[in-house]
């Protein structure tokens, strides 16, 4: 396959120019990763190899090296909205989270290194829309209509660009419900799937899947008991919402519903909990009209996690529930400090 005349001096040419796979990591149960993974997807095979075969893995954050024990068995690797791998074989790497790189020492590898093929912006609103442009600048490659509306929702969802908080949490969008339904942990299964559709159909085409509409109205029949949770479970401490839901298993944290229910609220940090892995979510009241004092990334990743300076968690084992609690203790008791 020949590489058009814009990609030879892309760095790419140092790479095979025919992959049978490509694995792509991505940050799971976001709706900015998802859609990067899918993004990726279409332009891998637009641009590279036509006939190849995409295997999403999803990915969450967690104390050590997240990629530690996942096989890069593939012709080629790329990874979306998710921490930097220094493995040779991550051909492709774009991120926009200030704490990308852990331990800061990576951030060593990717300067010197600096491949042509990695893409580094912490100040884009979303991983989605530092792709678009990065793949258009360097491949002249431009996304088709369904993903640059998807690339738009991405903008609007990740740097939580809403008027409100109302708005923020609202169902009536394909794009809305499909975020919603993305962070009701999904399994690895549809998430992957859920890639591969996105990379061909639009979000509206999408959410009206036979296997995805159902879940989309469970999801927003749920809605009502959730609010009933989460204002009874809401527990202030000082300018700080807490919401601890360890004791519930597969509980989700409120996200921006926190912020609708209890809009005085600065800061909120909320502790769930599944079989196999805790999350401690911590995030700053886009609406508050106090000054942000904190920078919500760098506290997190102080305790193995990450993010923005807006948003950020901690994953941890299923089995570290000592650790998480004291963990949201401190992180709780650093923000009213």
């Amino acid at each position: 396959m020949a590489l058009p005349a814009q990609r030879l001096h892309s760095g790419y040419d140092r790479f095979p120019l025919v992959a049978r796979i490509l694995k792509i990591f991505f940050h799971d149960a976001c709706f900015d990763g998802t859609t990067s993974a899918a993004l990726f997807t279409a332009f891998y095979r637009d641009v590279i190899a036509k006939d190849v075969e995409v295997r999403p893995v999803g990915m969450v954050h967690k104390d050590g090296d997240p990629f530690d024990g996942l096989p890069l068995d593939a012709d080629d690797h790329a990874c979306v909205d998710f921490r930097f791998c220094a493995d040779p074989r991550m051909t492709w790497w774009f991120d926009h989270h200030p704490t990308a790189f852990q331990p800061p020492v990576l951030r060593d590898v990717f300067d010197e290194r600096h491949l042509a093929t990695w893409f580094f912006d912490p100040t884009a609103p979303s991983c989605a829309g530092l792709i678009s442009r990065a793949l258009e600048k360097g491949w002249g490659w431009r996304a088709p209509p369904h993903l640059l509306d998807a690339v738009e929702w991405a903008d609007t969802i990740d740097a939580a660009q809403f008027g409100s908080a109302a708005e923020a949490v609202a169902l009536e969008l394909p794009a809305q419900r499909l975020a919603a339904w993305l962070a009701h942990g999904r399994s690895p299964i549809d998430t992957a799937r859920y890639v591969e559709w996105l990379s061909r159909s639009s979000l509206a085409e999408v959410a009206q899947r036979a296997d995805v509409a159902p879940q989309l109205a469970a999801v927003e029949a749920e809605r009502a008991d959730e609010i009933t949770a989460i204002q009874r479970l809401g527990v202030w401490a000082g300018d700080v919402i807490v919401f601890d839901r360890f004791a519930e298993i597969g509980a989700r944290s409120p996200g921006f519903l926190g912020y609708l229910l209890f809009p005085r609220s600065q800061y909120a940090v909320t502790g769930t909990r599944t079989a196999t892995s805790i999350k401690i979510s911590v995030g700053v009241n886009p609406w508050t009209e106090h000054p942000r004092e904190h920078d919500i990334g760098a506290l997190c990743a102080r305790f193995g996690g990450g993010g923005h300076a807006v948003v950020g968690g901690v994953t941890l084992r299923g089995d570290e529930l000592p650790r998480a609690q004291a963990t949201l203790a401190a992180i709780v008791k650093e923000l009213t400090a």
